[in-house]
Formats: structure tokens, sequence, C-alpha cells
């Protein structure tokens, strides 16, 4: 036993004393590496990555431009939207009426604005536009008939005050009242372009022209029934309405056989129709020979048809209104 122990001993010694004398010949012998420069650094890194170079903030940039990218194609989809919104048909449409559900549905629901401002002014407008309809608010003058408005002389057989429209019936109108002097016997204020605000000035003028009138011309615009024929009611002076269809599309002539105006010639309306304007220099002819007690009989069906008009519309508005919209008791 004790020769192996001495062996052994012998020998972890030996080893011992090797490992002792490398490190001794590693730590104060052996020649030092220079220690490799910051660039020499960085290209080993830059082997060791490839090719690319390494950024930080890669993932920040590469988040930011998938972002970009993602607005710029939702505000080209919005302008493609839009565009394809204007390319449709615009929609018109006209609220008419000094009553307070007409006043309520403008100002509240709608939020349009009305000029002239003044609460006073006998004629008020509005326009705006939702969506791709546009919505145009009309305040219509509250009128009393008077004793002067019934019995007086009116000074001229006819009028008219608008817009003359290029290659319109209207351009026609103007041609015809040329004609023999006729314009000279009607109030006649045409302009090329349309107005959309009235003013207190204007309407006053407009005014006087019906009080002054025995009839008031009516040619179509963009449709065949248009304010005037019913302000024109309201001064005792008789429309002379153009009875022709539009590109309104305000009715189907070949189904219905009162269309267009199928309301007003259901009602009985006592205007003078014509589907040309050939026609005004017969009817003024027969004016000059209408003696002023047949005006004011003609002024007083006028003004009286004109307020069961009205009734007639308000009951069955409000009939339509409870009978439709309205619950009632027996419903369930």
């Amino acid at each position: 036993m004790r020769p192996a122990r001495k062996r052994l001993c012998s020998a972890l010694l030996a080893a011992y004393s090797l490992f002792s004398l490398y490190a001794a010949y590693c730590v104060f012998l052996r020649p030092r590496r220079p220690p490799a420069s910051r660039q020499q650094r960085h290209g080993r890194e830059r082997s060791s990555l490839g090719n690319e170079e390494w950024n930080p903030w890669e993932g920040d940039e590469k988040n930011e431009q998938i972002a970009s990218q993602q607005r710029y194609e939702t505000n080209l989809q919005l302008l493609k939207h839009m565009k394809s919104q204007q390319e449709q048909i615009d929609l018109r449409v006209q609220i008419w009426g000094k009553a307070a559900i007409g006043l309520y549905l403008w100002q509240h629901i709608l939020e349009g604005l009305i000029e002239p401002a003044a609460v006073t002014a006998q004629w008020r407008e509005g326009n705006i536009k939702g969506g791709k309809t546009h919505f145009r608010y009309r305040n219509f003058p509250m009128v009393e008939p008077n004793w002067s408005m019934l019995r007086s002389p009116r000074s001229y057989l006819c009028n008219f005050l608008g817009t003359v429209y290029k290659n319109s019936s209207r351009e026609k109108l103007m041609e015809v009242l040329k004609q023999d002097g006729l314009d000279k016997l009607c109030w006649i204020a045409a302009r090329e372009q349309w107005q959309p605000q009235e003013t207190n000035e204007s309407f006053r003028i407009y005014q006087d022209a019906l009080l002054q009138s025995d009839l008031t011309l009516c040619p179509v615009g963009v449709n065949t029934e248009c304010y005037r024929i019913y302000e024109a009611c309201s001064y005792g002076s008789v429309p002379v309405v153009e009875d022709v269809m539009t590109p309104g599309k305000c009715g189907n002539s070949s189904i219905y056989h009162r269309a267009p105006l199928q309301l007003l010639k259901t009602m009985g309306a006592p205007f003078i129709f014509v589907k040309n304007w050939e026609e005004l220099p017969a009817i003024l002819e027969k004016e000059k020979n209408r003696s002023l007690q047949e005006k004011i009989q003609r002024r007083k069906k006028l003004i009286e048809w004109y307020r069961h008009f009205k009734a007639q519309m308000r009951h069955k508005f409000i009939n339509i209104l409870e009978n439709s919209f309205l619950p009632n008791d027996q419903g369930g």
C-alpha cells in the first residue's frame, strides 16, 4: 500500500508543478496581442451580421413606415369615396312655409341659417347641403286681403320678375313679350343669373309687381311648379302657368292625364294654363277688354280658392300624420 500511495502523491505533485510552471509562463513570459480597435470590433460585428448595417431603431422605423402606408391607403379610399359621391346625381329638397313645423325642421334639425337674419323680414331664405342632397328653405309672406287689393285697378296686365336661362322657354317668353310692345303693358324685370338670396328691397319690388298686375307669368324653371304660383295667389294675381313637363320629372303625362301639376288641377285651381307662350298675346288681348268688376270677382274667387286649398292641405297632412305615424288606442 505504501509504495502505491507514494507513487500517486508523486504524480499529483508533478502535475501541480507543471500547471504552476505553465501559468507562470503565460503571465510573465508569453507575448501579448495588442487590443483590437473599436473600428475592428465594429467590422467583426458587421461581418457577423452579414452585409446589412445594424440600426438600433430599425424596428421603430419599420412600424412607422407601415403606419404611414396604412394612413395613405385610408386617405386614398376616403378621397375615392368622396369623389364617387360627388359624381352621383345630387338631390334637391325644397322646404316651403312659415309654419312652426317647417321652421323647426330647418333651424333645429337641419341646422340651417335664414337670410335676412331679422325675424320681422317678410321673405327669408336658406340653402344648405347634407350628403348629396341640397336643401332650400323658403319663407312665404303672410298676406291678408284688404279692400284695396281686391277692388283697386291695377296698372299692369301681367308681370314677370325672374331669371331667363339660356335655351329655355323663358327666352321664348321674352321674344313673345317684345312683339307688338306687349312688354310695355307688363312689369318685366328679367336677369341672366339667379340670385340665391333676396333682400327686403327686392321683396318690396316683387310684392309691388304682384299687387299691380292682373296676371303673373309662371314659366317653367328647374321644375314646372315654383314659389311664384302660390305667391301670386296670395296677392290675387292670377297665375299663367306653363303646363309642360321638365327634366325634374314631376309626373308622367303618358300615365296621368293631369300631369304635371296634378294636385292643382285636381283641386280645380282657377289658373290659366298654356302649352306654349305663343298663346300669350291672345290672353293679354282678352285682359284688355275685361272690366274691373270682372277682375274683382276673379280676384275674390282666386283668394277664396287659395284659402280653401291651404285648409285642405292642412287637413290631409294632419290626417296622414295621425293615421300613419302616430299610435292610436285601437292599435296593438
